[in-house]
């Protein structure tokens, strides 16, 4: 009878620790299995943080590197500065990268993906901006103080601003670096200055102005300060110039078949096909388009 114990003694002693190993097997396996579907998940966010950079950089007015978080400080985006596509002059590869660290005992878990992408923004075409000084209607210069440097155009019924830079003039004013009305226009005027004027005013700006990019002014305006602008000037409404005005780049007014374009003070329109391009360099990543896209 001991000797049967002993043996039973034995084989459950066997048992237990057989079934300890499968038991422990079991947790590994099932240990392994859910750490693998977390590193899946944590993947996928990486791949999906790196598509927030670059929708980032697309819904932004410029074209430049950028970085951020969504979900905490341990989901991150990184977007490495756009390279021009060699041989172009409106491509550029603009690469991504979404990061999730998870803290650990030991150490960090960091799991990263790239993505590399070719964005197709605006072309500049300075060509379509071929004078000095481009109108809808009559060009009327009063005085000896008035000179023009360059060609000149009047009752042009070709003037079109998404033509000519390429966007709406929608897309002009979201992506405009400074956004004013006739009744707070301010310093600075640089980069794209959209300028709302309300219904029945006239905007007049007396004061002096240096200012350069793209000048946009939706409404009548009236110039009788001092003013020295490199660059584009665009009106949709009546131009009347009175002051000490120099411009070099290019000065387009679209106005209704009445309303004259008039240059009556001290003003000197100069023709410069340099301030042109580096005012449209402004324009040029208001629109963007990915065309290629590609995992890293």
């Amino acid at each position: 009878m001991a000797k049967n114990r002993g043996a039973a003694l034995i084989f459950s002693l066997l048992a237990t620790l057989i079934s300890t190993i499968l038991l422990g097997g079991l947790y590994t396996s099932s240990m392994s299995e859910n750490q693998q579907a977390n590193q899946y998940v944590n993947s996928i966010r990486a791949l999906w943080l790196a598509e927030a950079g670059i929708a980032k950089v697309k819904a932004s007015p410029g074209l430049g590197a950028a970085s951020g978080s969504l979900g905490g400080a341990n989901y991150t985006y990184n977007v490495a500065s756009p390279q021009l596509v060699a041989g172009t002059n409106n491509y550029w590869i603009v690469t991504s990268t979404g990061t999730v660290r998870l803290p650990r005992s030991l150490d960090d878990l960091i799991i990263s993906r790239t993505v590399v992408t070719t964005v197709k923004t605006g072309s500049m075409d300075p060509s379509k901006f071929p004078y000095a000084i481009d109108t809808t209607t009559d060009l009327v210069i009063k005085g000896n103080a008035v000179t023009i440097d360059g060609t000149y155009k009047e009752n042009d019924n070709t003037i079109n601003f998404a033509n000519m830079f390429g966007v709406s003039k929608a897309t002009m004013e979201f992506g405009a670096t400074h956004l004013y009305t006739d009744s707070n226009f301010d310093d600075p005027v640089n980069g794209i200055t959209w300028v709302n004027v309300a219904s029945g005013h006239s905007f007049n700006i007396s004061g002096d102005l240096v200012g350069s990019g793209i000048l946009v002014v939706k409404g009548d305006v009236r110039i009788s300060g001092t003013v020295d602008f490199n660059g584009i000037i665009y009106v949709v409404g009546a131009l009347t110039m009175t002051g000490t005005v120099t411009t070099n780049g290019s000065v387009i007014a679209e106005s209704s078949a009445t309303a004259d374009t008039e240059l009556k003070g001290t003003v000197n329109v100069n023709y410069s096909l340099v301030q042109i391009q580096n005012a449209l360099t402004n324009v040029q990543f208001l629109s963007k388009q990915i065309v290629a896209w590609r995992e890293q």
